[in-house]
């Protein structure tokens, strides 16, 4: 039965939040410096206003999508491989309306500059979001009662 699986608790899912934006944001910035020659300072703060937004949409996407798991029978840390993707790019959907408004601002860039940016950011942190979340389902696995199954 559905009711059946456990999905991480709402501490679990800070701590997945905390540690995949805190890692992104160190990533995220050292690049902005490199690539655009701005300050890191500049870069840092960028990175961390869109870490927070990201962070908000990242309990509020995952909250969601694990519902939706649960109410289909799939245990959401045993995710297939196409069950991830679908996650990961999911939320980087979610992610670019939130995002650009925020770049086109900060960068003083149009707004297909800002997108286009957007965009090549966005395909790295899919993959980022999917090695992240693969690892972290590793390091931290939810026990399930006995009898449950995985999504195929």
């Amino acid at each position: 039965m559905a009711t059946d699986i456990v999905i991480r608790t709402g501490l679990d899912r800070l701590r997945y939040a905390l540690l995949f934006e805190g890692i992104l944001v160190v990533l995220f910035t050292t690049a902005m410096a490199l690539l655009f020659d701005r300050g890191l300072s500049s870069m840092g703060a960028l990175s961390v206003v869109l870490s927070l937004v990201a962070l908000f949409a990242n309990v509020v996407y995952n909250t969601i999508y694990d519902s939706v798991d649960v109410r289909y029978g799939r245990i959401p840390t045993e995710r297939s491989r196409k069950g991830r993707v679908l996650h990961a790019v999911g939320f980087e959907f979610t992610l670019v309306t939130l995002s650009v408004p925020i770049i086109v601002w900060w960068m003083t860039w149009g707004w297909w500059q800002a997108i286009a940016f957007n965009t090549v950011a966005m395909a790295a942190i899919v993959v980022y979001t999917y090695f992240f979340t693969l690892a972290y389902d590793r390091v931290f696995p939810v026990v399930q009662p006995c009898g449950e199954g995985s999504w195929p």
